[in-house]
């Protein structure tokens, strides 16, 4: 989802209410409230090709893995940018580059 997707999708939504953020496989009682917003340190990767004739994409920071990925087909590479949401208050202070 790029950002102005969510924005559109947000444009109805109550401006007071709190976001939050919903961990992959859990339920609504294990959300957790967004804390801030970080832009990615890095460039991120979105790979997509054919893995036995099934249609794969992964996004993960870094340059592409080339090298992983010798039985795949039509593999595609895009270098893109992400923000990330966070829902751990403590990430700013431990991202902060020290003096």
């Amino acid at each position: 989802m790029k950002v102005s997707e969510l924005l559109e999708l947000l444009r109805e939504a109550d401006p007071d209410a709190r976001v939050m953020l919903l961990p992959y496989g859990t339920t609504e009682a294990d959300a957790h409230e967004v804390r801030c917003i970080h832009p990615g340190d890095v460039s991120w990767t979105r790979e997509r090709g054919l893995d036995k004739g099934r249609e794969y994409e992964f996004l993960y920071p870094g340059e592409p893995h080339r090298d992983v990925r010798t039985e795949c087909e039509q593999v595609a590479y895009e270098t893109v940018s992400v923000v990330l949401l966070v829902a751990e208050e403590e990430f700013r202070v431990r991202r902060a580059p020290a003096d």
